[in-house]
């Protein structure tokens, strides 16, 4: 892929467009061992897999399950967290209303030295009670050696005995990018200006996962981002087509970070932005919000309800 066009799979190119708009996601960073994990935030195939396989140990009674995520030193936004602490809880709170929790043994870990610190550190004061008061232990700080069939081997040669392993790497640049010559980051991710066009051309724009965003030491690549980034791409185009005489707004006056994690049995919700910092936990309201949430997303983009915003 380049400014002039790209190849298909099939051998065959294109090159005659009007402007191409690049909204390919990310890769993930490929650890040692990483057959031996699951990930949600990748393939629904995966998700489901990942279903049966604590299913199996849910029957068996008994285990010890591990969860983390990883980072891209390269490109600090590129980290997906939220999901898997989401998980965890839920997990944990799964395990208690099946009145076997004391049967198993849940661990959280992660490279980084304070996972989840983008939320501020309230945030991070929250976690860290809630794995104390939930009995999970904690790994974090120390780089990952590999993955193994029953357990994760840290930097250090600390092993983490495991029976099942949800980790999401950090993300990279897509293939097809990497390859290419757009211009991009070290990572391999196109580098934009505010509008989402590539840097230094005029006809190629890139959106959501695939595209370096710039801002705060905390920014993170988020849906709504995305979704943002899209309108101000297709705005831009129509002013510099001459179909409106009002140029967008810039991406950056979306970056916040905005999530509500549910926990089973509550949740809350965290926003961060510049200046402000707010985490608001909320007993059992949390999962039932969670939950209408879900159904309200999906009936929006199905363009059976309106969209709120």
């Amino acid at each position: 892929m380049d400014a002039e066009g790209f190849i298909l799979e099939d051998g065959g190119q294109v090159k005659d467009f009007d402007y191409l708009v690049v909204a390919l996601g990310q890769s993930k960073l490929k650890h040692e061992g990483i057959e031996h994990t699951y990930s949600i935030c990748s393939s629904p195939e995966e998700t489901l897999r990942y279903k049966e396989k604590l299913w199996e140990l849910l029957q068996k009674g008994s285990g010890k399950l591990a969860f983390g995520f990883g980072g891209n030193p390269k490109a600090k936004e590129a980290v997906r967290g939220g999901p898997v602490f989401e998980v965890l809880f839920n997990i944990d709170t799964l395990l208690r209303r099946r009145g076997i929790r004391k049967n198993f043994e849940l661990v959280f870990f992660a490279p980084m030295p304070r996972p989840g610190e983008r939320l501020g550190e309230r945030a991070l004061k929250l976690m860290d009670y809630m794995f104390r008061k939930k009995n999970i232990r904690v790994y974090t700080g120390k780089r990952i050696a590999k993955f193994m069939p029953h357990g994760i081997e840290l930097e250090d040669g600390t092993f983490i005995e495991s029976d099942l392993t949800l980790f999401v790497p950090g993300g990279e640049g897509h293939p097809a990018i990497k390859e290419g010559n757009l211009p991009k980051t070290e990572a391999g991710f196109v580098r934009i200006d505010g509008h989402c066009k590539g840097e230094g051309l005029e006809r190629v724009y890139a959106v959501g996962d695939c595209a370096s965003i710039e801002g705060p030491e905390w920014r993170a690549k988020q849906g709504h981002l995305t979704e943002a980034m899209a309108r101000i791409c297709a705005r831009h185009i129509a002013y510099k087509e001459g179909l409106t005489t009002k140029e967008p707004e810039t991406y950056h006056a979306h970056i916040n970070i905005l999530c509500l994690m549910g926990t089973g049995d509550g949740g809350a919700l965290a926003y961060r932005s510049n200046g402000k910092a707010l985490l608001l936990p909320m007993p059992l309201l949390g999962h039932w919000l969670k939950r209408a949430w879900g159904v309200y997303y999906r009936l929006s983009k199905l363009g059976k309800i309106p969209k709120i915003v």
